[in-house]
C-alpha cells in the first residue's frame, strides 16, 4: 500500500488534513517513539514512511531513544534472528517457568543470504552486530539484521600469527565503526607479546595500533561504552588484577579503574567466574564468588573508581542448580526491576528482586539451544556507517 500526500474526508464530506500533511520533522518526532514491530510494519506497508524511517536523521534519532531488547539466534547453522523488546505479555505455567508466545517476537529476515555459518556473535553496537571465525582467514561479517544490511570485513592472514580475540566499536567523534583484532606470535610458549590492528569499517586495511596489555581476558570481546572496550586484566593464576580499554578515537589501550574492593584482594577473584556488561547504561561486573551467589558491582560515574557499588546480591535457589558451575550473566535490568539472566549460554532466567525468585524464560515454539544478547535495535545503514555518515 503506497499512501499519498493529501486531504482525507471527513464524516460530512469535508476534505480534512492528511496524517502526511504533518511536518517531517514531526512525524520523525512520532515515529523514533514507537516499538519496533510497528516500524517495521511501517517500513512494509508505506514507501513514504519507508524512506522517513530510512533517512540517517531518523535513524540517529531513534537510536537515542531506542531502549535494550533481547536478540535471539539459533543455535543451529542458520541466520533465524528474533528481537523480544518486553518479556511482557507473558505466561506463567504451573512450576512458574514464564512462557513468552512465539507471536509477539519480530523475526528478522535479510535481503540476502548473511554469510554467518560457521560464525560466532562477537557483540553489538548501535544496533549493528560484529561475527566472527576463530581463525585468521575467517572473515569478519557487520550486518544490521533489522534492515538485512551486512558488509564483510576481509581478513589478512599474517604470516606466523595466530588470532586471538577481537573487538567492534564506535568512534563518536569520527562516525566511524571500527573492529579490533588480536594477534599473538605462533609456535612460542606462553602469551609473550599481543598485537593489536584495526580496520575502519568500509576499508580493506588493517592498521597496527601497538601491544595491549599480555593478559587480558579477551574471550568476552570487551564490553564497549563511552566510546571504548572494556576488559578486566589476569595474573598468571587467571585471577583479577587490574582493568584497561581501548579508547577507538585515540586507538590506545590505557589502564580503567576497577572497583577498589577487588585489589584488596588480589589473587582470590578467577576471572572465569566474572563477566563484564552495560546494565542501564552504566558499566558493570558481575561476579559469581560461589556456585550459588551472582554479585553485581555497578559503576554509577563513568571512570570514577569510588563510584563502583555492589547494587546486587543474588541467591541462586535449588531448583537452578543443575547449572551450576556455569557463569550467570545477566542481560538487563526490566522496567520493573527484575534482572534477565543467560545460563550456559542458552538458558534464560528471570529474577525477581523484590521476593529473590527466579524463573525460567522460554519462548514458545523455539528451539532450546538458542543465544541470547542485549541488543540496541536501531535502523542504522551499514552503507552510512561505512563512510561514517550518520545525519
Amino acid at each position: 500500500m503506497t499512501m499519498k500526500r493529501g486531504r482525507a474526508s471527513t464524516p460530512n464530506g469535508a476534505m480534512g488534513p492528511s496524517i502526511l500533511s504533518i511536518p517531517h520533522y514531526i512525524l520523525m518526532e512520532i515515529l523514533s517513539k514507537l516499538p519496533m514491530t510497528t516500524l517495521s510494519n511501517c517500513r512494509c506497508g508505506c514507501s513514504y514512511f519507508r524512506d522517513l524511517i530510512s533517512d540517517p536523521q531518523f535513524a540517529q534519532l531513534h537510536l537515542s531513544r531506542s531502549q535494550p531488547s533481547l536478540f535471539l539466534r539459533s543455535c543451529y547453522g542458520q541466520f533465524y534472528t528474533y528481537l523480544v523488546e518486553s518479556i511482557h505479555p507473558c505466561v506463567v505455567d504451573s512450576v512458574g517457568d514464564v512462557h513468552i508466545p512465539y507471536d509477539t517476537l519480530l523475526k528478522f529476515k535479510p535481503k540476502s543470504e548473511v554469510p554467518t555459518e560457521g560464525l560466532e556473535v562477537l557483540s553489538s553496537c548501535n544496533g549493528l552486530i560484529c561475527f566472527y571465525g576463530p581463525r585468521t582467514y575467517n572473515p569478519y561479517v557487520v550486518c544490521n539484521p533489522v534492515i538485512g544490511e551486512f558488509v564483510i570485513v576481509p581478513q589478512i592472514e599474517k604470516y606466523n600469527f595466530d588470532q586471538c580475540g577481537s573487538g567492534f566499536g564506535f568512534c563518536p567523534r569520527t562516525n566511524r565503526y571500527k573492529v579490533l583484532r588480536f594477534l599473538c606470535p605462533s609456535r612460542v610458549f606462553g602469551l609473550l607479546r599481543l598485537e593489536a590492528e584495526i580496520n575502519t569499517l568500509g576499508t580493506n586495511s588493517w592498521r597496527r595500533v601497538g601491544d595491549a596489555p599480555r593478559y587480558l581476558h579477551l574471550y568476552s570481546g570487551g564490553c564497549f561504552l563511552n566510546g571504548a572496550l572494556h576488559w578486566i586484566v589476569h595474573d598468571t593464576e587467571n585471577c583479577f588484577e587490574s582493568m584497561h580499554c581501548f579508547d577507538f578515537g585515540k586507538e590506545r589501550f590505557q589502564p580503567f579503574p576497577g572497583p577498589s574492593q577487588f585489589y584488596r584482594f588480589l589473587g582470590q577473584r578467577r576471572v572465569d567466574t566474572m563477566k563484564m556488561e552495560v546494565l542501564k547504561g552504566h558499566l558493570s561486573i558481575s561476579h559469581n564468588p560461589t556456585d550459588n551467589t551472582l554479585d553485581i558491582w555497578v559503576m554509577k560515574d563513568y571512570a570514577v573508581q569510588n563510584s563502583w557499588t555492589k547494587d546486587f546480591v543474588i541467591e541462586i535457589p535449588w531448583v537452578v542448580k543443575p547449572y551450576c558451575g556455569q557463569i550467570y550473566q545477566p542481560l538487563m535490568v526490566l522496567i520493573n526491576g527484575d534482572i534477565l539472566m543467560q545460563f550456559a549460554l542458552s538458558v534464560l532466567v528471570c529474577c525477581n528482586m523484590r521476593d529473590r525468585s527466579i524463573r525460567k524464560v522460554m519462548v514458545n515454539e523455539m528451539r532450546p539451544a538458542t543465544k541470547a544478547m542485549t541488543y540496541i535495535p536501531s535502523f542504522v545503514s551499514i552503507k552510512n556507517a561505512a563512510i561514517g555518515r550518520h545525519s
